[in-house]
C-alpha cells in the first residue's frame, strides 16, 4: 500500500519535463486492437453500443488504474494525494456501473500495464495524464454522437462524465506538482470515440513495456480499497429526465 504520509514523495518530484503521454504508451490500430478490417472499423461510425462497449472497457480500465496505483504503489503518496485517487476510483466504477447498466458490455475485464507502473512515479503520473486526456476527449466525442443521433439524455450524461474525467486530469497534473487548471476548455482530441482505440490498445494487447494481464477488481475489493473516503454521487442525466 502506498504510505498515508506528508513526508511522501516530493509532488515537484514526481515528474520532469512535459507532461506527454510518456509511460511506453505505443499507437496501434483499430484493427489490430479488436480483429476489425479498417473497412469495418469506420463502418461501424460510432453506434450507440459501439459507444457503450468502448466506454465501458475505459472505465474497466480506469477502475484498474486507479485501484492498483492505491494499493500497489512501491513509492510513498501524500495522503491527500491517496485521497484524491480513492475519490477517482469511486467516480470511475460509478461511471462502470452506469454504462453497463444502460446496456454496455467491457471488452475485457483484464488489462496490460506499463512494466514499471507501481515502481516508478513517473510512469504512473504519465499514463494517468494519457488515460485521463484521452477519456476526456473521447466523451466528448460521444457528446457529439448522441447529440447528432438524437439522443440528448445520454449526451448530456456523456457529457457529465466528460466533466469528471476532466476534473480526475487536473487531479492527476496536482499530484504531480504540474498547474492543475493549465486548459482553459479540455482538448477535444478525437472527433468518434473508436478514435480513442490506438491509445487504449497497448492496454488490451500488451503493447511493447507492457506486462500483465492486471484483472480488474470486483465491487469489495474497490469498496474495501475507498476505506473511510467517500463520494457523493449525483443522479446520471438520463435517469433524472
Amino acid at each position: 500500500m502506498p504510505q498515508n504520509t506528508s513526508s511522501g514523495l516530493s509532488r515537484r518530484r514526481f515528474i520532469q519535463g512535459s507532461a506527454g503521454i510518456g509511460g511506453g504508451i505505443a499507437m496501434a490500430s483499430f484493427a489490430g486492437a479488436f480483429g476489425m478490417g479498417q473497412a469495418e472499423a469506420a463502418a461501424a461510425n460510432d453506434d450507440p453500443q459501439t459507444i457503450l462497449n468502448l466506454a465501458a472497457t475505459a472505465e474497466a480500465l480506469a477502475v484498474t488504474f486507479y485501484y492498483s496505483a492505491i494499493t500497489g504503489a512501491k513509492f510513498a503518496l501524500d495522503a491527500e494525494d491517496v485521497d484524491y485517487l480513492k475519490a477517482a476510483l469511486d467516480a470511475e466504477q460509478y461511471h462502470y456501473e452506469f454504462l453497463t447498466g444502460a446496456g454496455g458490455k467491457a471488452l475485457t475485464n483484464q488489462f496490460f500495464v506499463p512494466a514499471n507502473l507501481l515502481s516508478d512515479a513517473d510512469t504512473l503520473i504519465k499514463t494517468g495524464l494519457a488515460a485521463e486526456t484521452a477519456f476526456v476527449a473521447a466523451y466528448l466525442a460521444a457528446t457529439r454522437r448522441f447529440a447528432e443521433a438524437g439522443q440528448g439524455k445520454l449526451a448530456a450524461t456523456t457529457a457529465q462524465h466528460a466533466a469528471s474525467e476532466a476534473v480526475h486530469l487536473a487531479l492527476v497534473r496536482e499530484i504531480a506538482g504540474f498547474l492543475p487548471n493549465d486548459l482553459a476548455v479540455p482538448a477535444a482530441i478525437y472527433y468518434n470515440v473508436s478514435d480513442a482505440v490506438p491509445t487504449l490498445a497497448p492496454f488490451l494487447k500488451a503493447g511493447n513495456g507492457f506486462i500483465g494481464p492486471v484483472m480488474m477488481p470486483n465491487k469489495d475489493q474497490v469498496k474495501a480499497a475507498m476505506g473511510d473516503v467517500k463520494t457523493m454521487r449525483p443522479p446520471m442525466f438520463a435517469t433524472l429526465y
